[in-house]
Formats: structure tokens, sequence, C-alpha cells
């Protein structure tokens, strides 16, 4: 109620205003002396004139990335360190290699279950007590799992960050991990699932890992796991699990904002001296070879008024010196908006609102996807397009002006990636799980300048190559069927779910 009151006050200041301010053509007119052909700089010029000429650019700010520093308690547990001193803030991740790939077999989307128990309740509290207790300190926490590893962070004021890493040490050494507690998450989880498969985007990506890397590899699984797999689940495998992958040896605490290595050491040997465990040895990911395409297939999803389409296939791992000359190559193709498959199915064709291409390179080896939603009477042109645009990174090497484009947007980006100790500290998570160099985000935009055409022609040769795209459609089959057939592009399998 009280906003109401505020309307009439709000009312007369801004009457006032429109009264005593510029009119809204004196707030548009140019400044004066801005624009060509004029040397009096009190000069005020005509619309036309002042428009005529672009507004320089501003001097390009300085790109700050953190770089960290490192250490490690005797129980093995490393503590890594970006020391950001302007804000009063501080964000801690514990990061942990495993990850989906440690699922054992049928019990697909067993880690990420796992984790989504650790904010359940701790400790002394139960799960409502512990969300409350987060609350308290105006703080924020947060557990997932990936591919690769698993996450378990809080962020907030650094005046609190003993309160907060005592929470933190409690979900991690002290999980409750209540029966009612799994059922509850157990349910929401199932109904994630469900609710994904209703949409062709959700059902597509339930079988691409299988498309990429074989149902037998460790990532050729849905990470969040299948509605039959995760039905199967118990509460004493999650926390067998959790014993046997959560431990020290195999962890990082990440730490980014108000706080120095020093300070972090002490504070999480005070929080996890406790900590115990035996490492096991890290899950293999053997590399995928790429093969030929011999079929497309097509989950029929009845009724669907429009096709997701996936093509993709394996490549390198993290850390493959191949990585950046790709992910240059991948934006060109199709990892912006002005890419070369969005303008062509989006802008020339109208199929879709927009076509995406990206690289995952994992531990190991990761995967190159294609994906759009397009209308279902454009499906087999879409299917089409998209492959002739893959065909075109040979035929039409990406040019001198491409390739700068390119290299410019992925540079500008980066600092989205580090916007907040929160984002930083998770982005930074890859440096743990990857072995990577602690100046990897520092040392990056130089990387990537360093690439010229001939580096992204060659990666575009080794990997872009049309044959080796494997195809997935979601889509109505008794509608699309026919028309994709008759591309000639491999046999049609048509998958009811």
């Amino acid at each position: 109620m009280k906003s109401l009151q505020l309307l009439p006050v709000l009312g007369l200041i801004l009457a006032s205003a429109c009264a005593s301010g510029p009119t809204p053509e004196a707030q548009l007119a140019p400044p004066p002396g801005a624009g060509p052909g004029t040397d009096d700089p009190n000069a005020q010029l005509t619309d036309q004139e002042w428009r005529s000429e672009r507004p320089a650019a501003g001097t390009e700010a300085d790109l700050l990335l953190p770089t960290f520093e490192r250490a490690q308690l005797q129980n093995g547990l490393s503590i890594m360190v970006a020391s950001q001193r302007h804000l009063p803030l501080v964000a801690f991740v514990l990061v942990t290699r495993g990850g989906g790939a440690t699922d054992p077999k049928g019990k697909a989307g067993l880690t990420t279950l796992a984790y989504q128990m650790l904010g359940e309740g701790a400790g002394p509290r139960d799960a409502l007590q512990f969300s409350d207790a987060i609350a308290d300190l105006g703080a924020s926490f947060g557990s997932s799992a990936d591919q690769d590893a698993g996450y378990v962070s809080v962020s907030g004021l650094s005046k609190n960050r003993e309160a907060m890493l005592d929470l933190l040490a409690d979900a991690v050494l002290r999980p409750r991990l209540a029966q009612r507690d799994f059922d509850r998450i157990k349910t929401q989880s199932l109904g994630n699932i469900r609710r994904r498969k209703a949409a062709p985007q959700g059902l597509a990506f339930e079988y691409v890992p299988a498309m990429i890397y074989g149902e037998s590899h460790p990532y050729g699984h849905p990470v969040g796991g299948t509605e039959a797999s995760v039905g199967r689940m118990t509460s004493s495998e999650v926390k067998k699990h959790l014993s046997e992958t959560l431990v020290p040896g195999a962890s990082a605490l990440i730490a980014v904002g108000d706080i120095d290595l020093a300070e972090a050491r002490a504070s999480a040997e005070r929080a996890f001296k406790q900590w115990r465990g035996k490492t096991r040895p890290e899950v293999r990911t053997p590399a995928v070879e790429p093969r030929n395409r011999t079929a497309i297939k097509i989950i029929h999803k009845e009724n669907s008024p429009q096709t997701m389409l996936i093509v993709g296939r394996p490549v390198f791992g993290r850390g493959h010196a191949d990585e950046i000359p790709a992910t240059i190559a991948n934006e060109i193709l199709g990892g912006s908006f002005t890419s070369r498959l969005n303008m062509n199915l989006r802008e020339a064709k109208g199929y879709t609102y927009g076509a995406s291409t990206g690289i995952t390179p994992r531990r190991g080896v990761g995967a190159f996807l294609g994906y759009t939603l397009v209308r279902q009477d454009a499906t087999a042109a879409s299917l089409k397009e998209t492959l002739d645009e893959v065909a075109r990174m040979q035929s039409t090497p990406p040019s001198a002006g491409e390739v700068a484009r390119a290299k410019a947007g992925i540079i500008r980006s980066l600092p989205g990636d580090f916007e907040t100790a929160s984002a930083a500290a998770g982005a930074s998570s890859e440096i743990f799980v990857y072995g990577l160099p602690l100046d990897h985000h520092r040392t990056r935009p130089a990387r990537i300048e360093a690439v010229d055409e001939k580096s992204v022609l060659e990666v575009a040769r080794k990997y872009l190559t049309e044959p080796s795209l494997q195809v997935l459609l979601v889509g109505d089959s008794a509608e699309i069927e026919a028309d994709v057939a008759a591309l000639g592009l491999g046999k049609v399998e048509v998958i009811r779910p």
C-alpha cells in the first residue's frame, strides 16, 4: 500500500520536471559544434548534418582478468585465491573433480542428485534451518554438478567469511541426507526431467550424449539422468557415492574477492581440517574417433509445430592446442548473432529465430554441436543449409575481417565471465578441474590475438567436416520424414520414446 501513496508525489515531480526542463526538441538537438562542416564551436548544426558522421569510439578500457595463487592443505585440499579488494565481498566455490562421468553404469544422474542434496540440511541444522542460516548472513548458497566436476558454493560479505565457510564445510563434510529430503528432491528431479521432455529441445538433449560419445562412454548419458535411472535411485546410493567421490584430494577451495591467500588458507585449515577421504583414481575419459554419418535419427514428437535440429561430433579435449583456433572458427560459423549460420537460417531464410554452434572441450574429449529450432515445414531445408554452411567453412575460408571480428568479439566478452566474485570463482574452477595454468585467464587474450586465418582454416578442415556430423531431429516424423529422406544424407531412423 505504501507504493500507492507515492504516486501523487511522483506525479508532481514529473510535472514539475516537464514544466521547467527543456522541450523534447531541445533535448534531441545536437550539441554545439558537433559534426563536420563547421569551424565555429558555437555553431548549431542541422539534424541531418549532425547525423552524417558516426561518433568516434571512446578509449578502450584495459582488460583486467584474474590470476590465481595456490596452496595446499595437509589433507590434500587445494586452495586457489584471486584477491580483489575493491569491494567487501567474497565468494567460495568448493569444486571436486569427477562429476557425471563418475555415475555408475545404469545410474545416470546420480552425481547431480547427490549434489542437490548437499544444501538440504547439514551439521546441526535441518533443511529449513540451514536455509535460514544462509539467509541470516545475507549470503547465497548453491550446489550442482556437470560432466567433469561437482560444485558447492557460498558468497556474501567478507566480514562473514568464517560463518559462511562453516556452513560450506557442514554441507560438504556433514550433510544430513535425510530420507524425506531425498524423496522430495528426487520427486522434483523427476518432474524436471518430464517437463524438459515435453519440449523438443529437452527431449533432444537426452539423446545427444549417446549420439556423440556412445552409450558406454562416461559422457554418454545426460548429466541429470533419465526418468528411468533417477526413478531407481535410493538415498543409500547417494550417501555411498558422495563418500567415495567428495574427498579433499580431488577438491579445491576457490576464493575470489576481499581475501588473500594467507587468509584463505587459515580459514580453510580451520573449517576443513577434519576432512578425510581416500582419493580414488580419476575416471578415464577416452578419446572418441569421429565416424562418418550413416543414418539420421528422428525422435518422434507428435503434432510438434517445430523441429529441433542438432548436428554434432566428438572433438579434442580441454587444453588441446587446437582449442583457441577452433573457438574462433566456431565463432565465425555459429558462435555469434552475426555468424554465417544465423545470418543464413534466420536473416536470409526466416526458418528460425536463431541458430548456434558451440564447442565444449571436456576432459579427454569434447564435442562440437550445432543446433536450432526451426519451422516444421522448413526442417529438410534447414538441415541442408546447416550442413552446407559447415562445408563452406572450407570452400569459402574465413576472411581476415571475419577472423578479426571473431577475435574481438571473444576477447571483449571475457569480462562478462568475471562480473562478480561468484562468477569469477565459478568460471575459474576450470583451472583446477582441467589442470590449466594459474594465469590461464590473464594470458587468454594474447593467445587469441595470436591466431591467424591459416590456423582457423586448418582446424576447420580438421573438425568441421560435413560427413562426420551426426544428425538428430526431434519433431513430427509423419510430417518431416519424407522430405529429410529425400536429401539422401543417410538412412532415416525414427525413434518413438
